[in-house]
């Protein structure tokens, strides 16, 4: 991938690339507008998103490693800026709930230690490992914050769909009744968002091999955890699995998380994020932990969140077209290949869609590629292998860890951690692709 800054250099006055609809200002719609902003600067750039805020105390910490590196090498300052919101990682441990070992990763020594992994940026210049876990609200604002005056912040901007523009390009429908025309529209509204439209096939909930699961989420504002850069991943009967780590938020406050991961037993409910809500799935979340006999510093922190939700997964097919009826429209991030959680990579990937896609319009500006639909045609053909294998391995993993019986599973942990699989896998997820 070329730099965004020494392409802009090429940049011609001919392309007909002026103005870029954005629909949904996560991590994937403000990436792209940042990678624009730097790259091509005389293009305009619209974000829409339906939230009259940027969601500030709202939703769980991700992790990041691949998306770090690749903001760094976006804007030098941007990857210090997340650097400074992260809480770095550097190590994973998995264990049953009685305490047995079943991995220990030393993450920073394996990233540290493979050359591609060097390579691809997830070291840095003082040899510090771009490995974090940070609130989505302090990745958001810290984006935001990075975003140049090209790019105008739509809030409360419902939007109804995305359809093709009698003149060229696309428009953006809002629920208000106008309509906005653009050069381009990239949809990143997620798996239920307008982007995704009715000619694509329907996200579908989450499931393992044919089974529902369920997740919960706990984030508590007293963090209180030792081991601050370690992820603790607990596995108990019936499939009951806990990641408790701590995570850097908005202006520098530190925040630790619950998650406890199941198979579906009764209905699943969709995001719940109310305070009452939140009373009930904290709740839930404590007597799971407590019937699966979890460690009761785990039962603790569950016990201590004052913000939980249940998410309503669901799993996005990679494979069918990102590229709307328009040849003037184009998904990212979870709208294009919602994918399990279990190798956190969501987000990761959402931010390689973003930089792979504002490269390919830089590659048209420069000469390389023929016009915006080809742009678009080789961002799809270089991201699409890539999500749909770490979807695979993250069905894979979730089956393992949900689904098998408890003998497997950590027979399976064992081995895969003796034989170095472990840590191959997570260098792959870790490393970037583009």
């Amino acid at each position: 991938m070329r730099l965004f800054v020494a392409a802009a250099l090429l940049i011609q006055p001919t392309t007909p690339l002026k103005t870029v609809g954005i629909v949904g200002a996560g991590p994937a719609g403000l990436t792209l507008a940042v990678a624009l902003n730097r790259a091509l600067p005389d293009v305009a750039v619209t974000i829409f998103d339906r939230s009259d805020s940027c969601r500030p105390a709202l939703g769980g910490g991700v992790q990041l490693n691949s998306g770090a590196a690749v903001l760094a090498r976006l804007d030098p300052a941007l990857g210090a800026a997340v650097a400074a919101a992260g809480q770095p990682v550097r190590r994973v441990r998995s264990r049953t709930a009685g305490g047995d070992a079943l991995l220990d990763l030393d993450l920073a020594s394996a990233i540290r230690g493979d050359a591609r992994a060097r390579e691809r940026g997830l070291v840095d210049a003082d040899g510090d490992v771009r490995a974090y876990t940070i609130m989505r609200d302090a990745l958001q604002a810290t984006l935001r914050d990075a975003l140049g005056s090209q790019t105008t912040l739509k809030l409360g901007a419902a939007v109804e769909g995305i359809r093709t523009a009698a003149a060229g390009g696309a428009e953006v429908a809002l629920a208000d009744g106008t309509a906005r025309r653009f050069d381009l529209v990239a949809g990143c509204d997620g798996v239920r968002g307008a982007a995704r439209g009715a000619s694509r096939p329907a996200a579908e909930p989450l499931a393992v091999l044919g089974r529902r699961v369920r997740i919960r989420w706990g984030v508590s504002s007293a963090p209180s955890r030792a081991a601050r850069d370690e992820l603790h991943q607990w596995f108990g009967p019936d499939g009951v699995y806990c990641l408790a780590g701590s995570y850097g938020g908005v202006d520098g406050r530190a925040f630790d998380q619950c998650v406890v991961v199941s198979p579906a037993r009764g209905a699943v409910g969709a995001e719940a994020w109310d305070d009452g809500a939140s009373a009930v799935t904290r709740d839930a979340m404590v007597a799971q932990l407590r019937a699966a006999a979890m460690p009761a510093d785990v039962v603790a922190l569950a016990e201590s969140c004052d913000r939980c939700f249940e998410l309503g997964a669901e799993y996005v097919n990679p494979l069918p077209a990102w590229r709307g009826d328009s040849e003037a429209s184009v998904l990212l991030g979870d709208a294009a290949h919602a994918m399990p959680p279990f190798l956190g990579q969501g987000t990761n990937q959402a931010i390689q869609d973003a930089a792979c896609l504002a490269d390919k319009l830089v590659a048209v500006r420069a000469g390389d590629l023929a016009d915006v639909d080809a742009a678009l045609a080789a961002y799809e053909s270089d991201r699409k292998l890539a999500v749909a294998r770490l979807g695979f391995n993250s069905v894979v993993l979730g089956a393992v860890e949900t689904l098998a019986p408890e003998g497997f599973r950590d027979a399976f942990f064992r081995t895969t951690a003796a034989l170095g699989v472990a840590k191959m896998v997570f260098l792959d997820g870790a490393t970037p692709k583009v």
